[in-house]
């Protein structure tokens, strides 16, 4: 953890200006790392395939504790569009929800404070930002200006979205843009935690902490050799991948800084928390794996790992503790079941 340390406080960047301070920043930048296919697995997938459907952008589950209201929400690229299933009964769509062509992958609003969230995913869009009752499929639309292509949920109510030219729009709970975030080259992934939101540049592959109540910037930190994705892990922490490096990155808040990286495998595409189990899985599109990683002990501890759908770029979990991972390809939507995770 120390070395971690030192490295995080070697790599501080001098990102610190006002987010009002315009425009996008005039830095070195790096083309965006991406997930690369591996030769595939000669195993199964774990679990069963439940779903069929090609080219998975993304997964968001709500409920499914054995109340029977459990909802699968599959974003697909063709159409574009979000399937909404039963998750004890996934045969056939509940619901087909439409989103604009080039949508950029869902994120589910997540539970704050303990109480559950309502099942409600963001979909950034160009010039759009949507939001989705999958209980119901109402549709509410923000416009902004840019591709959207980051969202997420923040704590104290309200949204922010993240633009591919580098702004982050603050919206309030009725979408209407409260502030404008500006300093960044691009904003690919975002994450809330506390009172912080956390933007990832992967041209800059930097981590950057923003006020999102007065849109200032406080620390930035570099992020391996090309970070894709950060989450926050409901601990306070905040998880990115670093897909080039094949590494973990885990972050504390209130200083920013890197409290724990490791290896953990060839080219990780996605991840997920599941906060009730302290676990984050992590998708491997260069070995077709998913795994799951305990960070309670000051480093990531693998606990599980399972063969998986091919090109698996997008991972979801159940109340339950299921496990739903999704191919980027033609491999359909497998579920573990707790049972069969041990």
């Amino acid at each position: 953890m120390a070395a971690a340390t030192a490295l995080a406080a070697a790599t501080l960047l001098a990102l610190t200006a006002c987010g009002s301070s315009g425009g996008r920043p005039d830095v070195p930048t790096r083309v965006p790392a991406t997930p690369v296919a591996g030769p595939g697995s000669a195993q199964a997938p774990a679990g069963d395939v439940i779903v069929g459907t090609a080219d998975v952008q993304a997964l968001a589950v709500a409920g499914g504790d054995g109340d029977g209201d459990g909802l699968l929400a599959v974003q697909s690229a063709a159409p574009s569009s979000i399937a909404v299933y039963a998750v004890d009964a996934p045969a056939d769509p509940r619901r087909v929800i439409e989103v604009p062509d080039d949508a950029a992958p869902m994120t589910r609003v997540a539970d704050a404070d303990g109480r559950p969230a309502p099942p409600v995913v963001l979909v950034p869009a160009p010039g759009a930002l949507l939001r989705v009752d999958l209980a119901t499929g109402a549709t509410d639309t923000a416009h902004i200006d840019g591709d959207a292509i980051s969202a997420t949920g923040l704590p104290g109510g309200g949204y922010a979205v993240g633009t591919a030219d580098g702004t982050v729009y603050i919206l309030g709970d009725d979408l209407s843009v409260d502030r404008t975030v500006t300093g960044f080259v691009s904003a690919d992934s975002l994450a809330a935690s506390g009172d912080a939101l956390l933007v990832l540049d992967a041209h800059q592959t930097s981590l950057t902490e923003v006020d999102p109540a007065t849109g200032e910037h406080g620390a930035a930190l570099r992020v391996g050799k090309g970070a894709t994705r950060i989450v926050s892990d409901g601990y306070g922490r905040v998880i990115a991948l670093d897909t080039d490096g094949g590494q973990m990155l885990v972050y504390g808040l209130d200083p920013l800084i890197n409290r724990q990286l490791a290896p953990i495998g060839a080219s990780p595409a996605a991840l997920a928390a599941d906060p009730a189990r302290g676990l984050v899985w992590v998708t491997f599109t260069g070995t077709d794996e998913v795994a799951a990683f305990d960070l309670s002990t000051g480093e990531p501890v693998e606990k599980h790992r399972y063969p998986t759908v091919a090109f698996p770029t997008s991972v979801a979990v159940g109340a339950d503790g299921a496990v739903y991972v999704g191919s980027g390809r033609d491999g359909g939507v497998a579920r573990i079941s707790p049972e069969q995770i041990r």
